[in-house]
């Protein structure tokens, strides 16, 4: 019997520690490209941990025909026992010159925590199922080239304090 090599397994033990962290990850589609006034995708999670703190991050995906250089929503996250908490978050997408950040290949660019960090270190109050909503709030009713919106959320690492 061959035995496997230390350094082919090595790769498979960090994706399996970064799975770890993530309590939940879960992206909605826009319909038809372009994020409507009045389309508000809901995510639910459950939640166990109180005393541990959770990042919570902001999932974007657009194509080169966004038009602008940032987008603002109206973030609504929901507690398991009926309270909320509503707040306004801008992502900057793209710097001041007109190009992109975030990751992406030919015309459709991701964002995901470096540059749409909805919560750091958030500690919730209680055990329970929650809810976050989403909601475009720029001054246009339609939104085109943005193809998916989401939410992710991960176990904070205690010894690095993020």
């Amino acid at each position: 019997m061959r035995r496997i090599s230390p350094l082919l397994l090595l790769p498979c033990l960090v994706l399996a520690g970064c799975a770890e962290n993530v309590l939940f990850q879960e992206d909605a589609q826009v319909p038809d490209g372009r994020w409507e006034r009045g389309w508000n995708p809901t995510f639910h999670f459950d939640v166990d941990d109180t005393l541990r703190p959770h990042n919570i991050f902001l999932d974007l995906r657009h194509t080169g025909d966004y038009p602008y250089s940032n987008i603002y929503t109206f973030i609504t996250l929901k507690g398991p026992d009926g309270g909320q908490l509503v707040d306004t978050v801008e992502c900057t997408l793209a710097d001041p010159t007109g190009r992109w950040y975030g990751q992406g290949e030919g015309f459709i660019h991701s964002y995901r925590k470096a540059h749409v960090l909805y919560k750091l270190r958030n500690r919730f109050p209680r055990k329970g199922r929650y809810s976050i909503t989403l909601e475009q709030a720029m001054r246009v009713d339609s939104l085109p080239g943005v193809i998916d919106v989401g939410v992710s959320i991960e176990r904070a690492d205690p010894a690095q304090g993020t």
